[in-house]
């Protein structure tokens, strides 16, 4: 802390992602002086809305219109031969994170937050040292400093993953073509995404993944239904298997995949590196200031506290949940603690959506955790096909099933995979939050034809009462 006990701001935010920028709101709320650093001028909004979830969902929003176009004849709806335009696809992309750039900039110009561009470290408790890009250097000191320094991909140490024509989630954003092939590493929701994007416009997209099914971190099930529906739009799956060597040839990849029946070579235009992303840890004066971490993350209580008394830390810099939602939560958190309150993060009903076509989202327990800690299991499931809306909207693929446990009915986790799976899954975030049970679910009215029907129907089949399932 400065030594006089005058300090420049309340909190000092390093970055300004979905956890940094709501973090300033939030302490400019509670009347705090409040500076948030951005190392680059130009990533107001962080990784999140500019090379992660706006960028992609954008695109997948363009995909999901062409996917409708190739479909409607079935529906009465005659279109003709439909194209698209690739660089439009990318501009109208680049104008919605702009927008929503210059509204995080908005934002915190509302609230007072004083906006620094700059690079920032922690010299000690109480002083950060910014590097503006021009050089110079200024020290700001405050009572608190929130660290949300976010993520970057991850990239794999084998041969020949680097040079030309291996992207990352960065690389694919700002593609200048559509690749004619392409081979997706990791089966997560980056990998999932971009493996139906490319699908869409056209490449001939093969997913790589090392565990026995995609996306390890969801529920088995749901996660088999997805892959299932990708499968049926043309992408390729190649489980239980790695890369383990890139070579190039006549302007072409081949990439070398060991697999459970050894080893093929697959050739294509691109490869993808969708396996994750990392903490950046490195040149913000962690180890200066005594802040414990490992290679995973700034280890954090859940007061998102780090062991330096005033020093914070949120968002994937955590190494907890690489989701925005959860930085901008553990933003608040943070916030309010470092303005002396006391709050506290619970990671209890974390919805986890994954934007393919059909969606995929999940909130609270798998089946498999649920067992594993101890609960007696009983699961309900209802697929989308037998309902009306889901069959008027001609999106009848997926499920809806419930993890709860036998003696209260006290529900554990709810998974979805279909239409509109990503606002769907907020029912189940409120039950779960709310310490629901399957009962108290089929007691509310759900409308009709809507597709949270399927969320009632799993929560009767927990009790083998669905109405609208067949008996074998």
């Amino acid at each position: 802390m400065a030594e006089t006990g005058v300090f420049d701001a309340d909190v000092v935010v390093i970055g300004s992602g979905p956890g940094g920028y709501v973090a300033s709101i939030r302490a400019a709320q509670l009347g705090g002086r409040v500076v948030c650093v951005e190392r680059d001028a130009k990533e107001w909004g962080g990784v999140c809305l500019n090379w992660g979830c706006i960028p992609t969902k954008t695109l997948i929003a363009s995909a999901e219109r062409l996917v409708a176009t190739r479909e409607t004849a079935k529906m009465g709806i005659l279109t003709g031969d439909v194209g698209f335009d690739f660089a439009r696809i990318m501009a109208r992309k680049d104008k919605v994170v702009q927008t929503l750039r210059g509204g995080v900039q908005a934002l915190l110009k509302s609230n007072k937050v004083r906006q620094v561009i700059g690079t920032a470290s922690i010299e000690g408790p109480g002083r950060v040292r910014v590097e503006s890009p021009d050089g110079k250097v200024e020290t700001i000191t405050s009572k608190a400093i929130i660290v949300a320094t976010g993520s970057e991909p991850v990239r794999l140490p084998i041969p020949g993953l680097d040079g030309d024509g291996v992207w990352t989630s960065n690389e694919a954003l700002y593609a200048s073509s559509v690749p004619p092939s392409m081979v997706v590493i990791g089966a997560g929701a980056v990998g999932l995404e971009f493996a139906y994007i490319f699908n869409a416009l056209g490449s001939k997209v093969t997913v790589v993944e090392l565990m026995p099914e995609v996306l390890p971190l969801a529920d088995a099930d749901v996660a088999r239904e997805l892959r299932k529906s990708l499968t049926k739009q043309g992408i390729q799956f190649h489980l239980e298997s790695k890369l383990t060597a890139v070579e190039r040839q006549d302007g072409m990849i081949r990439a070398t995949v060991a697999g459970p029946k050894g080893d093929i070579q697959i050739e294509c235009s691109v490869v993808l590196v969708g396996v994750g992303r990392r903490p950046v840890l490195a040149g913000i004066g962690l180890d200066e200031a005594g802040v414990q971490h490992t290679k995973s993350g700034i280890t954090v209580d859940d007061r998102m506290q780090t062991n330096v008394p005033g020093v914070f830390a949120i968002g994937d810099v955590t190494g907890k949940y690489p989701l925005a939602h959860v930085a901008s939560h553990q933003g608040i958190v943070a916030a309010e603690n470092a303005m002396g309150q006391s709050a506290r993060m619970s990671y209890r009903a974390v919805p986890a959506p994954v934007f393919t076509e059909p969606e995929l989202a999940t909130v609270g327990l798998t089946e498999v955790q649920a067992r594993e800690a101890g609960h007696d299991v009983v699961v309900g499931t209802f697929p989308f096909r037998p309902l009306g809306k889901a069959m008027a909207m001609d999106q009848q693929d997926g499920m809806v099933k419930i993890v709860s446990e036998r003696k209260y009915g006290e529900i554990l986790g709810v998974h979805i995979v279909g239409p509109h799976a990503s606002d769907m899954i907020h029912e189940a975030v409120a039950a779960i939050e709310l310490e629901g049970t399957v009962d108290e679910l089929t007691h509310m009215i759900h409308a009709h034809p809507t597709l949270p029907e399927a969320i009632m129907e799993a929560a009767l089949d927990v009790h083998g009462m669905a109405i609208h399932k067949m008996r074998s």
